[in-house]
């Protein structure tokens, strides 16, 4: 019994937080089975199957998550499988967490909760998260390692170039003087660039990165959404404290990664974005909270408050009637609304009518995912998603195209949300020179002649 009650008193903090996380996934958060989620499902189902990035199917950051959780689904290519491997990835960095902060951690859990589980959606985004943790660790507890946080900085950009590039500017802020220091450190982060780079040169992808990469990166801020929102604000005002803070505590180079984690939300300042940089924004704040006897207290209220953002969306999800998507390969494991579900399968045999059909759709990795099809540039039918110019490129591409069937989801062509990113142009084009044959499922079809 005392080796049962050891067990449970060292590891058990970390079992509730596998447990809760992974209900939130699979029960709590709807928000998981669309949009981001089931895309970067999408790219790791593409590699296991030996797809090569950038040149079959667009992703337009760097793919060391898609390569992580590629892994699982060797053994049960399923989503549960991706979901089981991403509670993982956040358990794992809730022990690192515990390890620098203590009980003080579960307010960064919680940070990650409370933006509707938006802080810890199954995205890139979160792996060079998870990576800076690991990296921020390494500068607290074993700082003389220098090869090996080289190498964890090359891991941060190698999950969000965008963002992990920057984590190598504290390195030379801090330790300006000491080039023996940043030369071992730029060393160790060579080491996965050079091996990644070597993978796109043998796949002749390495053009193909650098335009959907960095091309792209033209198109992307300026096609999607608004920059001045609620978010932007709140944003800037965090990132003021943090400034102070970096002020107050200009030495510690913790700090100096953390106030880097800004680009987190930029450019489109939404609140999946936002979600995130708030944990960050409360790792920083943590040092300067001090409740002393009432540790306890608050850990407990924390624990509190999650289980009660829980209830609040299990009471929403089942007003949607919630069933699991027994009959959809690769998601049958997967809650949904019983309306949604329902419409899928209808869809998904309407769309089977057609051979080998162009979908133009939010939903068209789903389907791709599903049926057992290979990915292409158009499952992620947004803008800043094909290079530079590449919108251009996508609707020659179907100007070359011959005896072709066209579905356009109409509710995708007809979003019209802050922050939709439907290529509605590429359907413009459908529209307008195509001749339509049918409609039904919210699904307009064509014939390119």
């Amino acid at each position: 019994m005392n080796g049962v009650k050891n067990f449970f008193s060292c590891y058990g903090r970390y079992i509730f937080v596998f447990i809760l996380v992974f209900l939130i996934y699979e029960l709590f958060g709807y928000g998981f089975t669309y949009g981001d989620p089931i895309a970067n499902y999408g790219f790791s189902y593409a590699i296991k199957n030996g797809q090569i990035p950038y040149l079959e199917f667009n992703i337009i950051t760097t793919p060391l998550y898609a390569f992580i959780m590629s892994l699982g689904l060797h053994i049960f290519d399923n989503y549960l499988m991706f979901i089981l491997e991403q509670s993982i990835l956040v358990t794992i960095v809730f022990y690192l967490l515990y390890k620098m902060y203590g009980k003080k951690s579960y307010f960064v859990l919680l940070a990650l909760v409370c933006f509707q589980f938006y802080g810890l959606l199954p995205t890139y985004n979160f792996c060079c998260f998870a990576m800076m943790i690991i990296l921020l660790y390494l500068e607290k507890f074993h700082n003389e390692k220098n090869y090996l946080i080289g190498i964890f900085i090359g891991l941060c950009i190698l999950s969000k170039h965008t963002v992990g590039a920057f984590f190598i500017f504290p390195t030379l802020i801090m330790y300006f003087k000491d080039w023996r220091r940043i030369l071992k450190r730029v060393c160790g982060l060579l080491i996965p660039g050079i091996i990644f780079i070597v993978y796109l040169l043998i796949n002749g992808a390495f053009w193909d990165f650098i335009n959907l990469c960095f091309g792209g990166l033209l198109d992307f801020g300026s096609s999607n959404g608004k920059v001045f929102t609620f978010w932007f604000f709140l944003s800037l005002i965090l990132l003021g404290i943090m400034i102070v803070l970096l002020i107050r505590d200009r030495k510690n180079i913790l700090n100096w990664y953390l106030i880097f984690t800004f680009m987190l939300v930029v450019p489109l300042f939404d609140i999946c974005h936002f979600a995130l940089y708030f944990g960050c924004f409360v790792m920083m704040m943590i040092p300067y909270i001090n409740f002393c006897k009432y540790e306890n207290y608050f850990c407990n209220l924390s624990i509190l408050f999650m289980i009660i953002c829980c209830l609040v969306n299990l009471k929403m999800g089942i007003s949607y009637k919630p069933v699991f998507m027994i009959d959809i390969n690769r998601f049958n494991f997967t809650l949904n609304s019983k309306y949604s579900y329902e419409k899928n399968l209808k869809v998904d045999e309407f769309i089977n009518e057609y051979d080998n059909p162009i979908i133009l759709s939010y939903h068209k990795m789903f389907y791709d995912i599903s049926n057992n099809k290979d990915l292409d540039y158009y499952d992620v039918l947004m803008y800043g998603n094909f290079g530079y110019g590449g919108l251009d490129c996508m609707i020659n591409d179907i100007k070359d195209m011959k005896d072709r069937f066209i579905l356009i989801d109409m509710t995708s062509y007809e979003k019209d949300g802050e922050h939709d990113q439907f290529a509605k142009e590429i359907a413009d084009y459908v529209i307008d020179n195509c001749e339509k044959i049918d409609s039904k499922y919210g699904f307009d079809v064509y014939y390119k002649k």
